[in-house]
């Protein structure tokens, strides 16, 4: 998991333009989905309104349909009936607001509605319809909005409920006092809201994404570069091994064919490269160097990475011994050899050390020692192998010794084994394993003192990388264009 501190517009940034294909796609998915949605699958909700106004029943009309010249509010006796609203009209309008309120939206008047509807509309019988009564403060207006699927049965019901309102204020209340102002009609679709709703799901669908891609980056923290690398672990990164995609035989990336020619050659020079950090980070002496390759959890590459370097060594004229060490499955299957004989056997005294090595494998200076058949106590065997003085007989006979060791998660074997080394390769897939296991793997090896020689990146692709090698190196390696298809 990522630090909370290492979180910035930076990083936000890097998510953003790293998946912002997927994000746009998600985005306009969403927003197409919801617009068809609304446009064919949503029946569009109608809304029709009507205004009423409660007057005095002393006047043959209300105040505002009254003459056009009427005398002015400072002259108008605050009593006198024949100009306008009066304070009489006001406070008994304060006080039966409460009074219409309830009866509009009883059940009484709904009843009524609903049946004289179904006399009027028998073929819409079965379209729901809901309405609001609205009374503004301080007023004597009233505004019903009438809401259905129906735009005919949402303007009829308006004006039957103001009618059947009028009539039950007369039968109810005995107050002649309530009038249409203005009549029904249909004020527009109030649902779905197709642009604004198409523009939520467009923002919404995006935003869902991206936080989905801003999660994963932030709890799967990978080692996805080599600045992560060195931020997180304080390490070098001596090798970035390119992601190779075929048909089962990238597994031998850099073994030439008859004509000295490679179908990965990008995978070549990025062996090479690896090749070329480790002759400058490793001590130089007479003996051979000893290298052990390892990593946090199964499944990084390790031993992918471990067969085509000690291919790579070999291609330069080095003498190269591979040992399997990981005595708890089988490794070794980039090569048509048996797996018995192996370590196994000749820790237990059933086989002598010329026995167990399989040397020039696929015709080059590669040599191999498999593990043999898996043991009852597999840490036992290494403490054999530790105390044995095996890797001193065979310092004298190579230029390098590669130890594929087992994962140092849960496991002793890594660490044991470590000891043996001149420099220990930690080999991490850049696009699965999060730093965080990757932490506690380098702070178990820190802890026994290994010189941790630094960080190989396996499967690594970097944004941009589009370039190819049409020409060969040194160290005996042909020329070759690179196979495309690959």
């Amino acid at each position: 998991m990522k630090k909370i501190e290492d979180i910035d517009i930076i990083f936000i940034w890097r998510i953003f333009k790293k998946h912002w294909h997927w994000i746009s796609l998600t985005a306009a998915v969403s927003a197409i989905s919801t617009y068809l949605i609304c446009v064919f699958l949503i029946s569009p909700v109608y809304k029709a309104e009507i205004s009423l106004f409660a007057w005095d029943e002393k006047n043959k009309k209300p105040a505002f349909l009254q003459g056009s010249n009427p005398r002015p509010v400072a002259e108008s006796p605050a009593n006198d009936a024949n100009y306008g609203i009066s304070i009489h009209d006001i406070n008994l309008g304060t006080q039966l607001v409460n009074d219409y309120k309830e009866l509009i939206n009883s059940r009484y008047v709904l009843d009524k509605v609903t049946s004289i509807l179904e006399q009027k509309l028998p073929a819409d019988k079965n379209v729901d319809f809901t309405f609001v009564a609205m009374l503004p403060r301080q007023t004597r207006f009233m505004r019903v909005a009438v809401y259905s699927k129906s735009s005919v049965k949402a303007e009829l019901a308006a004006a039957v409920i103001a009618e059947v309102f009028i009539d039950s204020v007369n039968e109810l209340m005995n107050i002649k006092r309530v009038q249409v102002v203005d009549k029904a009609k249909i004020i527009g679709i109030v649902s779905p809201k197709t642009k604004v709703t198409t523009i939520i799901a467009f923002v919404i669908g995006g935003g869902a994404m991206f936080l989905i891609f801003l999660a994963y980056a932030f709890f799967h923290h990978t080692l996805h570069d080599s600045s992560v690398v060195t931020s997180e672990l304080k390490l070098p990164t001596i090798g970035k091994i390119s992601e190779i995609s075929g048909d089962g035989n990238e597994k031998l990336a850099c073994l030439p064919d008859q004509n000295q020619q490679y179908r990965f050659n990008y995978a070549v020079e990025d062996f090479l490269l690896l090749q070329t950090n480790l002759f400058y980070s490793l001590v130089q002496k007479n003996s051979a160097q000893i290298l052990l390759l390892t990593s946090a959890t199964a499944k990084e590459g390790k031993t992918f990475v471990s067969v085509n370097l000690g291919l790579t060594l070999a291609g330069s004229g080095k003498k190269v011994l591979m040992i399997d060490c990981d005595l708890r499955k089988i490794e070794f299957d980039y090569f048509d050899i048996p797996r018995f004989p192996g370590l196994v056997n000749h820790l237990l005294g059933e086989t002598a050390l010329s026995g167990i090595i399989h040397k020039n494998v696929l015709d080059t200076t590669l040599s191999i020692i498999n593990s043999g058949p898996i043991p009852p106590n597999p840490p036992r065997m290494l403490e054999i192998f530790q105390n044995s003085n095996i890797l001193e007989e065979l310092k004298t006979q190579y230029d390098y010794i590669i130890l594929d060791a087992p994962p140092l998660q849960n496991m002793a074997d890594g660490l044991m084994l470590s000891k043996l080394a001149d420099g220990t390769i930690i080999v991490a897939d850049s696009k699965r394993t999060p730093v965080n296991l990757v932490r506690s793997a380098v702070e178990q090896l820190n802890k026994i003192n290994t010189n941790i020689l630094g960080v190989v990146l396996n499967h690594f692709s970097p944004e941009g990388y589009g370039y190819g090698y049409g020409y060969g190196y040194g160290y005996g390696y042909g020329q070759g264009e690179p196979d495309q298809k690959s």
